[in-house]
């Protein structure tokens, strides 16, 4: 066998040979070109080989999954959705036959090789969804054959090369979600087969170039989210077959020009927050294909057109936020397909027109904050789809028509602040939740069994006129959580069937009622505030108070309830917010109370409490508040009274706003001042006036960093008043008036306290002069000094004088001589001067004339002369003036309410000016006055010492009563002091808060923004710009210029501003101040280095290695904690309404705070709030807002639900394929339903099995917050409480 083997034929050994390398050269060839370039990515991706693992077993790369040959030839290549989480392979640049690429969402990092740019048959690029960084060469012009370009959600940066103009074939370009920056290049114009084009949320700047006309094929342009500016191009109407334009917050000036009209394709135009002007062109009635207009705070003016009812097919309107002039069009009443209309703030006039009442698919019409006015016509009861009606803030009247129970689809009414009157209608409307009317002019008795017929929740009737009791109103109110009757006249007994409700908050204040607290009060299991404040009520506080478990917040302020304070309150372990203020409770403090843990704020205030403060206060670790002023209490002050007021962070079941007052004034308390006072940390006033109290200035007090008001007054306090060591910068009053103190006004006063604002020093021992440079310390509006011993002449020269904002200068009773030099005319905004019974010569300068806000002066008592300044009389509003007790010549008027004639320096007798008066008196005479006079004073020195410490005795009994000599002392208010109305401030006003910020003015402003260069520029938003600003003393801030149209008038703004300017937590952003200069607004903001979530999340090259998982749970746990504490703590509690990840910045450790809260409006309630906008940013906004538009704290809950699922996954909230629900959210329940959970986990985040099952409990709590019913979803403290628990099982033990 083997030799036939051997045999063999001879000419078959060529063949073998042939063969052979036959075989060697195919094997090069299969294992050569593009396919052996598949091994070469394997290779590369061979870390991740589980996510491909097919690609392992089989040898014949043409079969693997996601590779599709023709031939030897790759043609396309998809490997999207699988978190590679590698760096860009290299070799996906030698394809040179591949036509379609798609890593979409596959976590790649790093840059784009650039032999990528070399795939000249590449037909479709998708690399959206990773985290690539780096530009776009000039070199890609290459992908001619390119139709379809994607590299959405990356951090792409640069600018857009001109050579994309040589792009002809393409069809879409979408950068959306980079940093890209720099104008568009006009050769964007070139490609003209375009269809969609999307540059929404990058930096791009400069004006659209015209060019963008010639994109005759266009369907789809979103430019939204960037810093364009100029106008909107004219070519825009060349675009004819637009179907979708976005422009929307950008910086975009100029009228909407006519030629938009010619867009008659058009189906959704949204051109909201820019900064436009003009009016809305009529033209606009061409669009007879549009279904949706948000032309929303763009500072429209003008007539809204009558030419909009042309628009047939329009489904959404938004034209709120601007300043319309006119009536309301009556034209609207045409759009019977209108589902959303929103109008709020949009200067809307005269009355409501019935003919609106013809939308019949209208489910939300929001009217709030206009100048409308007159009755509800009767044409809006054919509204037979409203879900939601709110007409807040307008001039309506006449009564609440019946009609309104035609509505049988609505779930919200809200019809504050207009001047409706009558009784209150039937409310027979089945889906009825939320109903508001507060501050009317609605009268008679609330009817019995209001809420037969409706699903009442929440029901606001404050502020009204109504009258009679409530026996029978709300009997079957078995759904309502929230009552709110406050400020009627309601009277009679509190009903006892109240409590059966299941209510969580109960407001009763400011009424009449009276009688005793029904013993039911006590059994309710809902009940978390009562606040009972301002009524009749009286007899006991029962000891069953310890019943109520769930109770946090009781306000028994202002009542007639007397006994002791029960030793059961201990038991109310929830407790935190206690105010019995203003009864007749009598007894001691019990100790019990100290048990009550939780308490942040107590108030015991103006009753006749006795006895010691107990050290058991020592318990109470989260006090931050107390206030027991005018009572008998006595004793010292204890040691343990700052075991409180520490920076420690409030338990999660706890949410109320700091207060930082210490609060002791008007009692017997006796001894020094504990030194422990300094353990005070967060204490902001400290109020210990009207004791006994000894001793000197502890030196503690100097390290309470935070401190803006000290009152020692009326106490006998002995040593320096102003100590070297109180150096306090944030102070902005120190009153320690009516005391023993002596020394001299200290020379660096100005450095030891720069945010002074009023320094009270009266009724002391104080000696040396009055220094100059104390008028020009910029903030101070009130200095009082009278009654001591203070001398020399007073300067009013110096640096800084002229841009003082003193208002009070009261130096009387002191020792003080020389001339009163005309340089008082720089202090421009006096409005008080008292200088009277010192020992001031010569003139008194005619300059006092100048001081035109002057209202009160008094020289009385000094030694004026000459001739009597006439001109002094002219000043308007001058309306108390004393000049008696000097030696002027001439007239001297008694007032100057009553014009008399005034001869000025005795013109009439000029001719007696040559004569001299012959001296009085011989010089042993005057040796004989002086002598005298010195023996007498001694004598009247001895007799003022004693006679000061027994009318100091008297002063302070007389102001424990709070009698009337004591309130001429302390006026409330710098109006109350000077009898009028202030008088504009001719320069910018700054407000500030907590912590005291310098007086900026416009010129500070422009320098340290640089004429708010776009170099400062560090975020945009809908309510405006932030700019980075730098202060002199090198202290960085943040600072908004606000958009116009946000505030209708200063009184608005201003009073929204000192509500969130009380706002504190470790977990918001604090607002540091504001700034309002003819119609500029601005807010000052704490700067927070590392800017906003988003960046981190999706723009970020060193985000993967920052932004790890813990990192990423402490910045959800500290959202929710913040955005809890608006929700559940402060008062009044505050909706959010845009919660997304752009408005939680990250401090310099990564400390998350949640910013923009104060823009929200504020409200007075625990669970909803009429919004007057479509709240919100698309892909955080619950599905209910779209129906409903009532912002609730539901939709907050909704709203983070979608920042935790992008902190899971790493994705953007929209942009998500359409088969997978088109957001995040949908794509989450998509993924999950098909069993992926862990697909849905970022890719990005390396090591993530230790921490995988942590991700998924917070993955559970996303989910349940994302529910699409509101009443499914958890209250932000149940988030919190939930997170807590997972980070305490995570780490085995609790926090």
């Amino acid at each position: 066998m083997l030799a036939a083997a051997l045999r063999w034929p001879a000419f078959h050994i060529p063949t073998l040979i042939i063969l052979c390398v036959f075989h060697i050269s195919f094997c090069e060839a299969y294992y050569s070109g593009d396919l052996g370039s598949l091994f070469d990515l394997r290779k590369a991706l061979v870390q991740k080989r589980e996510l491909i693992n097919s690609w392992f077993i089989s040898e014949v790369p043409c079969n693997w999954p996601g590779v599709r040959c023709v031939g030897p030839k790759v043609h396309q290549i998809d490997l999207s959705r699988l978190p590679f989480m590698l760096p860009f392979p290299s070799c996906i640049g030698e394809f040179r036959n591949m036509k379609l690429l798609n890593l979409s969402q596959c976590a790649l990092t790093g840059r784009i090789p650039d032999n990528l740019w070399n795939l000249e048959n590449l037909e479709l690029l998708d690399l959206s969804g990773n985290r690539l960084v780096g530009s776009l060469p000039q070199v890609f012009s290459n992908l001619k054959f390119l139709k379809q370009l994607v590299l959405d959600d990356n951090n792409f940066s640069g600018s857009l090369p001109s050579t994309i103009g040589l792009l002809g074939n393409l069809i879409e370009l979408s950068v959306h979600g980079n940093s890209f920056f720099g104008t568009l290049p006009s050769e964007l114009g070139n490609l003209s087969n375009l269809e969609s084009l999307d540059l929404s949320m990058n930096n791009f700047s400069g004006s659209f170039p015209s060019s963008l006309g010639n994109l005759s094929r266009l369907l789809y342009l979103d430019a939204s989210n960037n810093r364009f500016t100029g106008q909107i191009f004219s070519e825009i109407g060349n675009l004819g077959g637009l179907l979708t334009l976005d422009l929307s917050s950008n910086l975009l000036i100029g009228t909407i020009p006519s030629e938009i009209g010619r867009l008659t394709d058009l189906e959704c135009m949204k051109l909201g927050y820019n900064n436009l002007n003009g009016a809305i062109p009529v033209t606009i009635s061409n669009m007879r294909n549009l279904k949706y207009l948000d032309v929303r705070s763009c500072g429209l003016i003008g007539r809204f057109p009558d030419e909009i009812s042309k628009l047939k097919s329009l489904t959404f309107l938004n034209i709120g936020r601007n300043n319309f002039q006119g009536d309301f069009p009556t034209g609207l009443g045409e759009l019977t397909d209108l589902v959303i209309f929103i109008a709020d703030y949009a200067g809307l006039g005269g009355m409501i027109p019935g003919k609106l009442g013809n939308c019949k698919k209208l489910l939300n019409l929001d009217l709030s904050f206009n100048s409308l006015s007159g009755p509800l016509p009767e044409g809006l009861s054919g509204m037979e789809s409203i879900g939601t009606f709110s007409v807040t803030s307008n001039h309506l009247s006449g009564p609440i028509p019946g009609w309104i129970s035609n509505w049988k689809k609505v779930n919200s009414i809200t019809l504050e602040k207009n001047s409706f009157t009558g009784a209150l209608p039937p409310l027979k409307m089945p889906d009825l939740m939320t109903f508001k009317v507060s501050s009317n002019k609605l009268s008679g008795d609330i009817p019995p069994k209001i809420c037969d017929g409706n699903s009442l929740t929440t029901l606001w009737l404050s502020e009204n006129k109504f009258t009679g009791n409530i026996d029978e109103s709300f009997r079957g109110c078995l759904n309502l959580s929230d009552l709110a009757l406050i400020g009627n006249n309601l009277f009679g007994e509190i009903p006892g069937y109240l409590l059966e409700l299941p209510l969580v908050t109960l407001q009763l204040s400011n009424n009449k009622f009276s009688g005793e607290l029904p013993e039911q009060l006590w059994e309710s299991q809902t009940i978390m505030e009562i606040a009972l404040d301002d009524n009749l009520l009286g007899g006991h506080i029962p000891e069953a108070i310890d019943r109520i478990s769930t109770l946090e917040v009781l306000l028994l302020d202002n009542n007639l309830f007397e006994g002791f304070i029960p030793s059961s309150i201990g038991k109310l372990k929830n407790l935190t917010n206690l105010s019995l203020h203003g009864n007749q409770l009598a007894g001691g403090i019990p100790p019990e109370l100290f048990d009550c843990a939780k308490l942040i704020s107590i108030d015991l205030g103006s009753n006749r409490l006795t006895g010691p403060i107990s050290k058991a206060i020592s318990q109470l670790k989260l006090l931050d508040n107390l206030v027991l002023s005018h009572n008998q209490l006595s004793g010292p002050i204890p040691d343990e009274i700052c075991s409180g007021f520490q920076n420690i962070s409030l338990p999660d079941s706890e949410f109320i706003q700091h207060y930082g007052m210490l609060d002791l004034s008007y009692n017997k308390l006796l001894g020094p001042i504990p030194a422990a006072i300094e353990q005070c940390t967060v204490v902001s006033e400290i109020l210990l006036q009207g004791n006994r109290l000894n001793g000197s200035l502890p030196y503690g007090i100097a390290a309470l960093a935070n401190l803006t008001q000290l009152d020692l007054s009326f106490n006998y306090l002995t040593g320096p008043a102003l100590p070297q060591f109180l150096e306090l910068r944030n102070l902005q009053g120190l009153l320690l008036s009516h005391n023993l103190l002596t020394g001299s006004i200290a020379q660096n006063l100005r450095s030891m306290m720069p945010s002074l604002t009023k320094l009270d020093l009266s009724n002391n021992l104080l000696t040396g002069t009055l220094p100059s440079f104390i008028f020009g310390m910029r903030s101070l509006a009130y200095i009082d000094v009278s009654l001591n011993f203070l001398s020399g002449d007073i300067s009013f020269t110096g640096s800084n004088v002229r841009i003082s904002s003193l208002l009070l200068l009261n130096v009387s009773n002191n020792l003080f001589s020389g001339i009163l030099s005309d340089s008082i005319s720089n202090l421009t905004t006096l409005a008080s001067l008292d200088i009277h019974n010192n020992s001031f010569t010569g003139s008194l300068p005619r300059s006092l004339s100048n001081l035109a806000s002057l209202s009160y002066l008094d020289v009385s008592f000094n030694n004026f002369q000459g001739w009597f300044p006439c001109d002094i009389c002219s000043i308007a509003g001058l309306e108390f003036v004393n000049f008696s007790g000097n030696k002027f010549r001439g007239y001297v008027p008694e007032s100057c309410v009553t014009p008399k004639s005034c001869v000025p320096d005795g013109a009439i007798f000029h001719s007696l000016r040559r004569y001299q008066p012959a001296p009085a008196l011989t010089a042993a005479s005057m040796w004989g006055i002086v002598l005298g006079a010195m023996f007498s004073f001694l004598v009247l020195l001895c007799c003022l010492l004693k006679w000061r410490r027994i009318l100091r005795q008297e002063a302070v009994a007389l102001s424990a009563e709070k009698i009337k000599p004591f309130k001429e002392i302390e006026p409330a208010s710098s109006d109350e002091l000077l009898g009028k109305k202030p008088k504009e401030p001719l320069s910018i006003n700054v407000a500030t808060f907590e912590h005291s910020l310098q007086r900026l003015d416009p010129a500070e402003i422009l320098s340290s923004t640089e004429n708010f260069s776009k170099t400062h520029i560090i975020g945009d938003g809908g309510f405006g710009t932030v700019y980075k600003a730098l202060l002199p003393e090198g202290r960085a801030i943040a600072v908004k210029r606000l958009n116009g149209g946000h505030f209708q008038g200063d009184r608005e703004f201003l009073a929204e501003m000192e509500t969130i300017g009380k706002v504190n937590h470790e977990n918001l952003v604090p607002l540091l101040g504001y700034c309002v200069y003819e119609d500029e607004r601005f807010l000052i903001y704490e700067y927070m280095e590392n800017g906003s979530l988003d960046i981190w999340l999706r723009n970020r090259a060193d985000a993967v290695e920052a932004l790890d998982w813990p990192t990423r749970f402490k910045i959800c746990t500290g959202s929710a904690r913040g955005l809890a504490f608006l929700h559940h703590g402060f008062v009044p509690h505050i909706i959010h309404r845009d919660i997304k990840s752009s408005n939680i910045l990250l401090d310099s450790k990564f400390e998350p705070r949640v910013s923009d809260f104060g823009l929200a409006r504020i409200i007075s309630a625990c669970e909803s709030h009429v919004s007057t906008v479509l709240a919100g940013t698309f892909g955080y906004i619950p599905p209910e807002y779209g129906q409903t538009m009532v912002a609730t704290t539901k939709g907050d809950v909704y709203s983070f639900g979608v920042v935790m699922l992008e902190l899971l996954t790493g994705r953007a909230p929209t942009g998500q394929a359409d088969v997978e629900g088109g957001n995040l959210v949908g794509w989450v329940r998509w993924m999950v339903s098909m069993e992926r959970e862990d697909e849905v986990l970022d890719p990005c985040l390396s090591c993530l099995d230790p921490w995988k099952d942590q991700m998924k409990h917070v993955l559970a709590i996303a989910w349940a917050c994302t529910a699409d019913e509101p009443w499914r979803r958890p209250t932000m403290f149940d988030v919190l409480k939930l997170l807590k628990e997972i980070k305490t099982v995570e780490n085995g033990s609790g926090d």
